[in-house]
């Protein structure tokens, strides 16, 4: 107990009271909860009451635990009311935007995840206003405040993890002499429930009055990751410098380069904030430090730049969808740093000591743009929908390359809504999209269906280039191929680059040889040499070799240098690039391997 309690007995004894009592009582409700999921009893039956409890026992007590010696007991009172509410409307709304093909009692794992980010944030700017008593803390007191939680919880959580771990050892000792009755008490759920609960409670007050050892850990944290920030920005220097021998087009080509960029934007921010810390003279950080640092606030300029040229080219092409949405959302972020950064870099005054007015404003930012994005202001699947919608009617998509499947299965209630408006469509070819959207409407969730033909289309990349694949051969429906298993992957999902090379090899008619990349560019084995046949379906009929995606040879087939082998084509089958002969194994007949 002494080692909660800390150096003031006293005055802590009350506190780790209410923390343990709380942590109790969250762990309690949690085990009710998990019950009445394991047994779909009320108020599993009932998302929109479920939902809400659920949050409610997730993160009010979790903000009383780290909030009562921080904030005073009006102030926090006031604040935890004012959560409940939030987070309670959060779980709604997580419901009504699940529920639209069947009930649904837990909401998705992204709004628990970034709802605790949100919290968290807020939190943070809670305590260090009320411990100043203003509305914007000093810079130092919201420095110091962020930090400790973040430690707090990071903390707590390995106790929790180690405190498991010791269970785990303590269950297998008597494992060994045959006592089992330990291992199903401990694992049991309204033992392990509470239990671990009321272990994070501890944790947080032991984090909490030991205020001093935490402040020495982030100091060395971000000391350490400080003296990382002269690699990260030469690395990034390194970057941007290649692009003006290289172009664009490489990024363009990887189709996941606003990501990477972003990832890398959220890095420097994260380096200049450990090497500036506090802004004190005290933790001044050393030259070569502040030079880095300076540099890498005018490279988050044209990082984010480019990431949101590349964003900008994506929807021109193929409208918003929910992933371009969250990215927008990311870089108005990541861009208001970029640009108060940057001009916090210029040599006026202390080194980048405006940073502390801009990330105050930037944590609110992140607030307000969580709020739109969790919510019907700015929901993306809302907005991707009504941006797919007006691309059909407009006709900037025609009636057969509008992704319906996506309305259905990735619009969420949203799309479905469309869709049941589709029924009613009167635009261009308005029989063939009713009827569509009426067969889209019937089918229903688990189904096995195919991905939707918008999403198989961005996935290629076709050669020569100016050509298209042929009408039909990404709307076909490959789920029932018998060889469906030896498909490339860039055909059965989304977001799988492949190559296209659009080739006649020597049977007077179009074949495709499709050579897969996986989620880094890298070539892989998942290739396929397809043909059509007299009813216009497409099989795949042979494997080419792996010397298919040797850089050199690639590099050649995307310039068109290739011939067929001479004399006549082996089996129309067998190609020539740069003096070597690529040759297609044909695909061996998918038969049942039956005894006599």
């Amino acid at each position: 107990m002494g080692a909660f309690v800390g150096e003031d007995e006293r005055a802590n004894l009350p506190v780790l009271a209410a923390r343990l009592v709380v942590g109790l009582a969250q762990g309690l409700a949690l085990y009710l909860l998990y019950r009445a999921d394991e047994h779909k009893a009320w108020p599993a039956t009932d998302g929109y009451v479920f939902a809400p409890l659920l949050f409610l026992a997730l993160y009010v007590p979790f903000l009383f635990l780290v909030g009562i010696r921080r904030v005073r007991p009006l102030v926090l009172a006031i604040w935890i009311a004012a959560v409940a509410v939030i987070v309670a409307a959060a779980g709604w709304y997580g419901i009504w935007q699940l529920e639209w093909d069947g009930p649904r009692h837990i909401p998705s794992g992204k709004l628990f995840f970034f709802l605790f980010g949100a919290l968290f944030i807020a939190q943070s700017l809670v305590a260090a206003g009320d411990a100043d008593r203003r509305f914007m803390a000093r810079y130092a007191t919201d420095f110091d405040v962020a930090w400790k939680l973040g430690l707090q919880v990071v903390l707590s959580a390995a106790f929790v993890g180690v405190f498991w771990g010791v269970l785990e050892l303590g269950m297998s000792l008597f494992d060994l002499i045959g006592l089992t009755g330990f291992r199903a008490f401990i694992q049991h759920e309204w033992f392990a429930v509470p239990v671990t609960t009321l272990a994070f409670s501890g944790a947080i007050h032991l984090t909490d009055v030991r205020a001093g050892l935490v402040r020495g850990m982030r100091t060395l944290a971000l000391t350490l990751l400080s003296w990382l920030l002269p690699l990260m920005t030469g690395l990034a220097a390194a970057f941007l410098v290649g692009l003006l021998f290289t172009g664009l087009a490489p990024l363009w080509n990887t189709r996941y380069a606003a990501g990477e960029l972003l990832t890398a934007a959220a890095v420097l921010i994260i380096l200049i904030n450990a090497a500036y810390q506090d802004g004190t003279a005290e933790h001044r950080p050393a030259s070569v430090l502040r030079y880095a640092g300076s540099l890498a606030a005018i490279l988050l300029v044209p990082l984010i730049a480019i990431s949101a040229y590349a964003l900008y080219l994506r929807v021109g092409q193929y409208g918003w969808s929910e992933e371009r949405v969250d990215a927008a959302a990311c870089i108005l972020v990541a861009g208001f740093y970029a640009a108060g950064y940057a001009a916090s870099a210029l040599p006026i005054g202390e080194w980048m000591v405006r940073i502390a007015v801009w990330n105050f404003s930037a944590a609110l930012l992140v607030l307000a743009v969580l709020i739109a994005v969790f919510s019907p202001i700015a929901d993306p699947a809302r907005l991707a929908v009504a941006s797919q919608m007006a691309r059909l009617e407009s006709g900037a998509v025609s009636a057969d390359h509008f992704d319906f499947g996506y309305l259905r299965w990735g619009g969420g209630r949203f799309g479905t809504d469309a869709l049941k408006r589709l029924t009613h469509f009167t635009g261009r070819r308005a029989h063939y999209v009713r009827a569509i959207a009426l067969t889209v409407l019937a089918e229903k969730l688990g189904a096995d269906t195919p991905p939707p033909a918008q999403d198989i289309r961005t996935n290629f990349t076709v050669y020569p280039k100016g050509m298209s694949l042929p009408p039909g051969f990404l709307e076909q429906d490959w789920r029932h191929d018998a060889d469906y298993g030896a498909l490339p992957n860039c055909l059965t999902e989304g977001r799988v680059a492949c190559d296209a090379f659009v080739f006649d090899l020597g049977r007077g008619q179009t074949d495709i040889v499709i050579l897969g990349r996986d989620a880094k560019g890298n070539r892989t084995t998942t290739n396929g040499l397809f043909e059509r046949d007299q009813s216009n379906h497409w099989h795949v009929v042979g494997i080419p070799e792996d010397r298919w995606t040797c850089s050199a040879i690639l590099n050649a087939l995307h310039a068109g240098d290739w011939s067929l082998a001479p004399p006549p084509p082996p089996k129309g089958r067998e190609v020539v690039v740069l003096g070597r002969w690529l040759a297609v194994s044909p695909l061996q007949p998918n038969t049942p391997d039956c005894p006599n």
